[in-house]
């Protein structure tokens, strides 16, 4: 039998769509039609039922154990029921679990699957926001913070954690051991300084409670819209970290339209509206979409079973490396690159 991760990307697709129409039956919905929405971290899935539309995502081997993804869940579903925030919500198996397992032709352990009622609405370019909608995506994250300090996991309650040691370390959260060669000295070098540039804002940020659970990976396609509705979705990478980081990804995304500094305004202006901030943390965010971009170039790097991924891998580091190293020399993140 082929190993999975030398299959192409149509057969993996093939594989992985299998193994959906099987795990579905761990929650006694009648499906109908199963459509692959996307495939690039994590195999996403939509689930046409007798019921309604759910969306079933099929976590990536050897990324995050059971005890992470269930926590992920945990959090979802107090932040359901304890706040009027539009964020997934998690279902149930008929065994009252909140994961279930797939098995995968060509792969040695099942993977974990998680399912949620799906959401309506559509995602929007980040070219294409107003500066209003960029202020309520602001107030939205002050919102989840204002709920993160005062939630209080049980015992075994596990995510990860995006400190530095999380972001750089060669242990942390993107560390991709397996393909550092994909990293040139010049690379590291570069990773290290901005590292550094992380540390002292993070120092500076140590005394303050600006650290709790944080989505971290709040981007423009994991925000959907309803007319003026917002709703957040893919809490998949939901981890204890600053708040401040939690305003980068989205920031990232802007950064490069022509109205990237009104529309950053704007996020902070909704942000501080709900969640009050010193005005001078404003001037970590820079460094933080660096660090944010740094976590891209570890994270692509990890990610070479995708064959999606793999085929883009070594030419997406190079124009990131670049984009940081000019960050370096201007203190601001301008991104060319794409985004996959």
């Amino acid at each position: 039998m082929r190993h999975f991760a030398a299959c192409s990307y149509e057969e993996q697709v093939t594989r992985l769509t299998a193994t959906a129409q099987r795990v579905m039956a761990a929650y006694g919905l009648d499906v109908g039609q199963i459509t692959l929405l996307v495939y690039v971290n994590n195999a996403v899935f939509e689930v046409q039922t007798s019921s309604g539309r759910y969306i079933l995502r099929m976590h990536r081997p050897h990324y995050k154990t059971p005890e992470i993804i269930r926590s992920e869940l945990i959090w979802l579903h107090a932040l359901h029921s304890e706040t009027a925030l539009c964020v997934p919500s998690p279902v149930l198996t008929q065994a009252g679990e909140w994961l279930a397992q797939g098995v995968v032709e060509g792969l040695e352990t099942p993977l974990t699957c998680v399912l949620f009622h799906a959401l309506d609405g559509a995602p929007l370019a980040a070219a294409d926001y107003s500066l209003a909608q960029v202020e309520q995506v602001g107030a939205f994250l002050g919102r989840l913070h204002a709920h993160s300090r005062s939630f209080v996991p049980l015992a075994g309650f596990t995510r990860p954690r995006l400190d530095y040691h999380g972001l750089f370390g060669a242990n942390g959260v993107y560390a991709a051991h397996a393909n550092a060669a994909l990293f040139t000295a010049s690379d590291r070098a570069i990773f290290a300084e901005v590292g550094q540039r992380v540390r002292e804002v993070m120092a500076a940020l140590a005394q303050e409670a600006g650290f709790g659970l944080i989505h971290a990976d709040c981007i423009a396609k994991n925000m959907l819209w309803r007319g003026e509705a917002l709703c957040v979705i893919d809490f998949d990478d939901c981890a204890f970290g600053y708040y401040l980081y939690d305003l980068a990804p989205f920031l990232l995304n802007l950064s490069g339209t022509s109205h990237y500094e009104h529309a950053k305004a704007a996020l902070w202006e909704g942000y501080t509206a709900v969640r009050h901030c010193p005005p001078h943390y404003r001037d970590y965010l820079e460094t933080f979409i660096a660090a944010r971009h740094v976590a891209s170039c570890y994270w692509v790097a990890g990610n070479q079973d995708n064959p999606y991924v793999r085929g883009k891998a070594a030419q997406l580091i190079r124009l990131r490396v670049e984009e940081l190293a000019d960050f370096l020399r201007t203190g601001k993140l301008e991104r060319r690159s794409t985004q996959l």
